[in-house]
């Protein structure tokens, strides 16, 4: 049993007795491009999107936000390309600022905690997603849609399907996928949210765990997002990284 199966149950029973909408996407990243409204891919977001240019935002501080990521070893667990919403769409917003919820749902036989930090760095897409600009933290998210966007037809499916492209590009162990969207209410967002305190604990010890074993005792909030060393801890990732790579291919020619 993986690490996160029991809050994958939690957010299933989450989702009970409320109105959803269910989009079901495909399932390979040629066949979630088709049809995208906007841009996705590496420099596709030109830069900051100002209050002036924005349709609508989501998770704002004073309306709350939450946002996680729960992975699995059996893929059988996520429905793979489901995006689920509660509450109102994008289209529904111009001009408003709501509450946000985010909840990424993965499954593949081959993720791992050595993969925890990959992951993550993926969780929050804006600079491969044209119109969309996000502020985070650990477990806030702060988006804004810009107008020129929301013209195209940008929507909430639309960020899941990006969600996708980009996690299932990068990450190739990901088998199934699935996307969990809350604008509806403040309560909503702190029920989902008592979820997502226990599932920070869990990634953390995670990280710390994995980091440990490579022979560096972490003594950090664990949010690379807002972590002054960040730079450091990502060349120390790609020589670990580069090791391995060297170390399997050495382990193939023997």
């Amino acid at each position: 049993m993986s690490n996160f199966d029991e809050y994958i149950e939690k957010v299933r029973d989450y989702l009970k007795g409320k109105t959803i909408k269910e989009y079901d996407c495909p399932s390979s990243v040629d066949a979630l491009y088709q049809g995208m409204p906007v841009q996705v891919g590496p420099g596709s977001n030109p830069g900051i999107i100002l209050r002036s240019d924005t349709f609508a935002e989501l998770g704002n501080p004073a309306e709350g936000s939450t946002g996680f990521i729960l992975w699995t070893e059996d893929p059988s667990r996520v429905h793979d390309g489901r995006i689920s919403l509660i509450g109102p769409d994008i289209t529904e917003l111009e001009g408003s600022s709501q509450p946000f919820g985010q909840v990424i749902m993965l499954g593949g036989q081959k993720l791992n905690p050595a993969l925890q930090d990959k992951i993550e760095e993926y969780q929050h897409i804006s600079d491969h997603l044209e119109g969309y600009m996000v502020r985070s933290s650990s477990r806030s998210i702060w988006g804004r849609i810009s107008r020129k966007a929301a013209a195209k037809g940008f929507d909430l499916q639309t960020l899941g399907r990006a969600l996708m492209i980009v996690m299932k590009s990068g990450i190739p162990e990901i088998e199934s996928m699935e996307i969990v969207f809350v604008t509806s209410s403040k309560s909503d967002i702190q029920e989902l949210d008592t979820i997502a305190e226990t599932v920070e604990s869990i990634r953390k010890d995670i990280i710390k765990e994995y980091w440990k074993e490579k022979g560096y005792d972490l003594e950090c909030d664990l949010d690379c997002n807002s972590c002054n060393y960040r730079e450091t801890c990502d060349d120390i990732k790609d020589i670990l990284r580069t090791r391995n790579r060297m170390e399997r291919a050495q382990s193939a020619e023997e």
